[in-house]
This record gives structure tokens, sequence and C-alpha cells, in this order.
């Protein structure tokens, strides 16, 4: 009987294993894959934004040394080049207009590739003087072609992208016209972003980057053929180009990047006129924490159903040893004492083993009510997001329109536009990542006020959403209290979220949030104009596993009242009398102290 007990024993055992490793196996493919997709179009439209802001950028300096180029301050500054007076017209002239397109200089060669005039003629690293005959650049125009050419600037050093178009008079080319653009413009708009941005050449070398110590790095070693074509071109001066160690095919468009052993996504658009390769790097850190977050909560899920299985099948047990003692109870009635007495202590034990393995695992349950917290919001915060990059699209479809018409002052604004959306999506970005992290569980000395007002940005798509109005009354002195600041953000969250769910049927959606003092003691206080709280249930509305929804686990208001306990407070529940139910946090004041208080 006892062997084939454990067999069977075994047996369950071996089935729970299967059916947890297919769950896994299933679960975190189906996550990969969509994570995966959703990444990629997310970065897509990263990708072409990048794109398009790089060639408005280059397009809006490209004809610039056209116009000039029929100026007659320049063809008399070629035609009269030992006039130092025509000279210092030209200079303060070329000083003028590089200063009104923003460029970074605007110089003139003559016929040699010698620089006659330079908007930076006061300046200790001018350009006069200076042959730059070598430049391919000044040899296209001097076919009479447009010129356009990247490369480090041999004075400067700095990274710039060279327009130039030949200065022809009596259909003679008698000079060359040159704007130079500062590429580091480019970039100042794309630093600090989660993705990483940058452009390379044909060689696969790095000359654009948000990234700043992979500039003049090469995806890929370079041969000695190229590394010395690159020294005499002279386009990267003397830099030593050495390789970002990449591992993977960086050739196709979408594709998974190791780049210094870390893990990206990569998206290529080779669309470029100029030969470029613009691609983004998108870090795939996300997808593998909503991998691990799941594979947690999964594992977390098995081992409650396999405690609760084991209960029961000893529950089981148990009972059948109490039966077999019954009939035995005549004959041993001390040794049947001794067993039942046994058998208790066991079951005592078990339950305390239940009771520590259900503790263990609250603070993680905290987390995984966050999370769904968060995936409840996910409509009403795509919403948020969605709208803003739509109208992005539109004011960077508009500037390009404007940008075509010469209207700088159009495309300034709608440039701005762009920049405040982005600015707002960051912002919601930044609430939720800071809603989603884990709470350390100490004390601090806090200030409620910030509390409050990060649940409501948080819950503000929602409440659009749902339109529901909330209304605050916070005093504008600091309250200060001793609490966990990320475990009460989350308990201010779910009573505000309760609000909204419960005025689903309500016409006049409204929701009041309310921070007083009374007796030394704050009070927050979230009202509801919903249908309030059933009379029976009110009793019961703390215990564990008690839930009046039908998808509800019943442990949100019973793990924040154990949280608001442990903060020396009280969280309670009570109708309103007009209409609707009213919850109140209390929490003892903070004493002040002459000691460091560390607040939000």
């Amino acid at each position: 009987m006892p062997l084939k007990t454990f067999s069977q024993g075994r047996r369950i055992t071996l089935i729970w294993l299967f059916l947890y490793c297919l769950t896994l196996v299933a679960s975190v493919h189906w996550l990969w894959q969509f994570s995966y997709q959703q990444l990629q179009t997310q970065n897509q439209q990263q990708l072409d934004r990048f794109s398009r802001h790089l060639e408005s950028q280059l397009g809006h300096y490209a004809y610039i040394p056209q116009l000039l180029s029929h100026q007659e301050i320049v063809i008399k500054a070629l035609q009269l080049a030992d006039n130092s007076a025509q000279l210092e017209l030209t200079n303060r002239h070329l000083a003028s207009v590089n200063n009104i397109i923003g460029s970074s200089d605007t110089y003139l060669l003559d016929a040699t590739g010698t620089t006659i005039a330079a908007s930076n003629w006061l300046t200790a690293t001018t350009f006069i003087g200076n042959n730059f005959a070598f430049r391919p650049y000044f040899q296209d125009a001097k076919q009479g072609l447009r010129g356009r050419y990247f490369a480090l600037g041999s004075t400067s050093g700095k990274r710039g992208y060279y327009f130039s178009y030949p200065v022809i008079y009596a259909a003679e080319v008698i000079g060359v016209i040159v704007v130079k653009m500062d590429m580091s413009s480019i970039e100042k708009d794309w630093l600090g972003k989660e993705q990483l941005f940058l452009v390379t050449d044909s060689n696969d070398v790095v000359f654009i980057s948000s990234e700043k110590k992979w500039l003049f790095n090469s995806l890929s070693p370079l041969s000695d053929n190229i590394k010395e074509e690159l020294l005499k071109s002279r386009r990267y001066l003397d830099s030593a180009i050495n390789s970002l160690s990449t591992k993977g095919d960086f050739s196709e468009n979408s594709t998974l990047l190791s780049v210094q052993n870390k893990h990206y996504l990569s998206l290529i658009n080779d669309t470029s006129r100029e030969g470029w390769n613009i691609r983004v790097l998108a870090p795939i850190t996300p997808i593998l924490f909503n991998i691990s977050m799941l594979i947690m909560f999964i594992s977390l899920l098995y081992m409650l159903l396999y405690l609760i299985t084991t209960l029961i099948k000893q529950k089981q047990t148990r009972q059948e040893e109490q039966v077999l003692a019954e009939v035995k109870a005549k004959q041993q009635l001390e040794f049947t004492v001794m067993q039942r007495t046994s058998a208790l202590q066991a079951e005592i034990e078990e339950r305390h083993k239940a009771e520590r393995a259900l503790r263990s695992t609250q603070k993680e349950l905290i987390q995984s009510a966050k999370l769904a917290l968060l995936g409840q919001l996910s409509t009403s915060i795509s919403h948020e997001l969605n709208n803003p990059l739509a109208a992005i699209r539109s004011y960077a479809e508009n500037a390009v329109t404007f940008l075509q018409r010469d209207n700088l002052e159009m495309v300034e604004s709608n440039l701005s536009r762009i920049i405040f959306l982005t600015e707002r999506m960051a912002k919601i970005s930044a609430q939720l990542k800071s809603f989603a992290r884990k709470s350390d569980g100490q004390l601090h000395i806090i200030s409620l006020q910030p509390v409050i007002l990060a649940a409501h940005e948080l819950l503000k798509p929602q409440f659009k959403a749902s339109q529901t109005t909330l209304t605050m009354q916070l005093p504008e002195q600091p309250i200060e209290v001793k609490a966990e600041p990320i475990q009460l953000e989350q308990i201010i969250v779910n009573l505000l979220s309760n609000a909204m769910q419960a005025m689903q049927k309500s016409e006049h959606k409204q929701v009041e949030i309310t921070l007083t003092i009374e007796a030394n003691i704050a009070i927050i206080k979230v009202l509801d104009r919903g249908t309030g709280i059933n009379k029976t249930d009110l009793p019961h509305l703390f215990e564990p596993f008690f839930t009046t929804k039908e998808t509800g686990l019943g442990l949100g208001l019973s793990i924040s009242q154990q949280i608001i306990t442990n903060m020396q407070g009280k969280l309670s529940a009570r109708n309103r009398h007009s209409q609707g139910a009213v919850f109140s946090i209390s929490l003892p004041i903070a004493k002040q102290k002459n000691t460091n208080k560390e607040t939000l």
C-alpha cells in the first residue's frame, strides 16, 4: 500500500511538472512574439521620425550655396582677390549669412581651393589661407556639380556636413562657395531616449550617434585596405577606427544584435540618398523583464495550486487514518490517542508552514496587483499616447510642407509642438515606470501631497477615458507622516480605481479626495457617488478572499489594510449619507526632529 501511494504521488507530481513546463513554454513563447512585434512597430515609427529629421536638417542647407554663388559680392571677391577692402566686406557678409541660417561655417574658395573669405575670419581657427582642394566637395564643385560631403573638419576637428556650389562667371568656374553644417545639432534632440540612434557610412563607421562613445567606431572590423583608404581621404582625420564587436547579421532590416555584450532590436533604413545606413537600436531588456515577471507569476500560481492540492490530499489521508484508528480504538485506546495527538501536531505544523508560505508570497502578490492595475490602465494609457503620436505625425508632415515653402517660422512652430508632445509622452512613461518599481518596505518621513498627486497623474488617462471628474482638496502646508511611499501610492491608486468602477452605472461620475488633520492624525478620504456598499458586505470588506467582483481575488483591501496597519495607521470604509461610499486612510503625523527627512 505505501509503495502504491508513493508511486501515485510521484505520478501526480510528474503531471503537475509537465503542465507547469507546458504552460511556461507556451506563455513565454506567446509573450516573446507579442512583445517583439510591438517593440518592432514602436521603434519603426521612431526610425521613420529620425530619418525624416535627418533629411530635413540636411535639406535646410542644401540650396543655400547655390543662392550665395549668384551674389555680386561673392563674384567680386573672387575677381578682386587682392583688394583687402572687398575681402573684408565679403567676410562680414558671409558672417551675417552664417548667423542667419545657423550653420557652422560659410566660406569662399578660389579656383585653386584656397580660402579667401570666411564667416570665421576673426577667430583664431579661421579658414582663410587654408587650402581644401583635397576635399571631394571642392572637386565636385570645380567640375560644375553640386557637392555634398561628410568629414571631420581639418581645422576644427569637429564633425561637419559640407554643401558646395561652383561660382560661375563668364561660363567659367572661378571659385567655390561652401556651407558647413554642424552634425552634432542633429543628435541633441535624440539624446536621453531609451532607444539608441546612429548613422553609419558605407563602411559601417558610426559618425552620428546618441551614444557618444560609439562615434568613429565601426560595427564590424575593417580591413587594412579600407583603413588605409580612410586615412588617405582624411574623412576622419587620424582617428583610430575600432570595432564595436557587433554580433548578429546587422545587414538585415530587422534583427537582434549584440553590441558590447548588450542585446538590442535593430531596425535599419538604407534609403538615404547619401548612401548612409540610418539605424535605431531598442534594448530588449523590457521584454526580458516581462518574461521574468511572467515566469514568476506562473511559478507562484502553480506553487499555490500545488499547495492547495497537497493540503486537500493530506486532509483525505488524515480522514483515512482516523477511520482506521476508530477500528482499532477498542484494543489500543492509548495508542490511538497518541496517534491522534501526533496527527494534530503535524496538522498544526503544516498549517504554520502554509501560513509562512502565504506570508512570503504576500509581497509578490502586491507587485502582481500593481502590474494587474497597469494592465487595466493599458487602454486609457494607449489612447493617451496615441493622440500625441498622431499629432506628432501631423505636425511633422506639415513641417515638411512648410519647409518646402521656405516658411521657417511655421517649421519652427511645428517642431516646438512636437518637442512638447514628446515631453508629455515621456512624462507618462516615467510615471508608469515609477509606479511599477518594487517597494523596499522601509518607512520614511514623507509628505502626503506629492503621493496623492502622483496617484492622480497615473490615473489621469483612466479618469479621462471613463469621463469621471476628480476634485482634490489638499492643504498648501505639507503634511508629513512616516510611511512607505510606493505602497501608499498603490493603495491610493487602488481606492481611486475602485471608486471609478463603483460609478460605472452612475450618470454623474465624480470622485473627491481630501486631506485633513484631526488631533495629530492625517486623514485621506476618497469619496465616490456610486451605489455604495451593501450593509451585509460592510463587516467583511477587509477579510481575505472576500470580493463582490466577478473576477476579483478579494486580496486588494485586505493587503491594503495590513500595509496601513504596519504604518501604525488605519483603513476604514462607510457609506455616505447621500450617495456613494467613503474610504478613509488615517496615519499619525510625523514628529518633527532635527534629522534629515526623506521626502518624495
